[in-house]
């Protein structure tokens, strides 16, 4: 088999790998360093990796997961923004209300707001 297909192989099964673990983790761990502990490598190797499969970063994919959480707490629960901050592992309400803000446009309350404004339930 071409070497090149191998390694993309082994890349994909490698991002497989990856976005496993920030499923399962990401309300404790938050940073590529995080998971490149886990998989025994450096978080540049991480980078490189994801590059080549022309992927976005491995930091965007932790905050992507931890964002579509935050969502979906924010739709589902009573649980305000500062509670959600913490449940996902944020100690600082404000600096998590700052990643929400700049991934989706809206404040977590914004976000709520919106959405159940809309009857969309």
């Amino acid at each position: 088999m071409d070497n090149s297909v191998t390694e993309q192989q082994s890349d994909l099964e490698f991002f497989r790998k990856f976005t496993r673990l920030v499923e399962e983790h990401y309300k404790s761990k938050h940073t590529v360093a995080d998971y490149a502990d886990f998989l025994c490598m450096a978080p540049k190797t991480i980078t490189h990796k994801f590059n080549r499969l022309r992927l976005p970063q491995p930091n965007e994919v932790i905050k992507n997961r931890i964002v579509l959480e935050a969502k979906r707490l924010l739709v589902h629960t009573s649980l305000t923004a500062k509670e959600i901050a913490y449940d996902l592992g944020y100690n600082d309400p404000a600096y998590f209300s700052r990643l929400f803000q700049t991934k989706t446009g809206e404040s977590p309350s914004g976000f709520r707001a919106s959405f159940l404004g809309q009857g969309i339930l």
